[in-house]
């Protein structure tokens, strides 16, 4: 997500160097983007694997996960339009890279691991439903240098301003996106190369962040209320009166 974004993100970071990093996401069953209200168009949800590697005092930064367009929600728009209710795969990464599924086939209620982990090669691994989706190669990586600033994300997008010129003023304008749980589970990581997967606790470690900064942040409707176990994260951004 850009910091030019009106968005709602919770962030939970796995501390020091690591090797690959997992979850498996629970689409949600019915979500609102950019709901009964005007001029929007581009909001999106997500839920992402993101992290950090280094060489030569270079810094390649990744995100990778599912996502869902504004036409794709549930309802969506001004006026309240019906989308089909899919998600699919997405990836930002490193010299201005991006790249998604060619279409969207994930389906509300289904469970689809995602995961991010170094290859023997060194290159950094997207796998999707057990498949390799995408990997990048990035500064001469080696198999030795390992992932740092890994975190699991749950973000919600209402609009992307594209540019500081672009943003209304303060306060912001009515949020008008939402959703029904999201969750994250089995989130584990990996302390080698190849090795044990061990999971990792959200608890205690989970943290907001509200873009632009610097803005009036609407209150209504709430913020991300959201859950935690070991494993597992679950969260949903609802308002009184349109959720089921």
């Amino acid at each position: 997500m850009s910091t030019v974004e009106y968005a709602k993100l919770l962030t939970s970071y796995i501390p020091g160097k690591i090797y690959g990093l997992r979850a498996v996401v629970t689409i949600p069953s019915k979500t609102w983007i950019a709901y009964k209200v005007k001029n929007r168009g581009n909001g999106f949800l997500d839920a992402y694997l993101s992290l950090d590697r280094s060489k030569n005092n270079n810094v390649f930064h990744y995100e990778c996960g599912l996502s869902q367009a504004v036409g794709h929600a549930d309802f969506w728009g001004e006026l309240g339009s019906s989308g089909d209710g899919l998600w699919h795969w997405m990836y930002a990464a490193p010299n201005q890279q991006s790249g998604a599924a060619p279409t969207y086939d994930l389906t509300p209620g289904s469970d689809v691991p995602i995961e991010l982990s170094i290859n023997a090669n060194g290159g950094l691994d997207f796998i999707v439903n057990y498949s390799v989706k995408k990997t990048f190669t990035d500064g001469s990586l080696t198999a030795s240098d390992g992932i740092t600033n890994a975190r699991v994300v749950i973000g919600a997008c209402d609009q992307n301003y594209n540019s500081v010129s672009n943003i209304p003023g303060d306060p912001l304008t009515a949020w008008g996106t939402f959703t029904n749980q999201i969750v994250m589970k089995n989130i584990a990581y990996q302390t080698t190369r190849g090795g044990a997967w061990t999971l990792f606790n959200p608890t205690g470690k989970v943290n907001e962040v509200f873009w632009p900064t610097g803005y009036t942040h609407q209150t209504t409707p709430q913020r991300f209320t959201y859950v935690t176990s070991n494993g597992n994260l679950t969260a949903s951004l609802k308002k009184v009166g349109i959720n089921a």
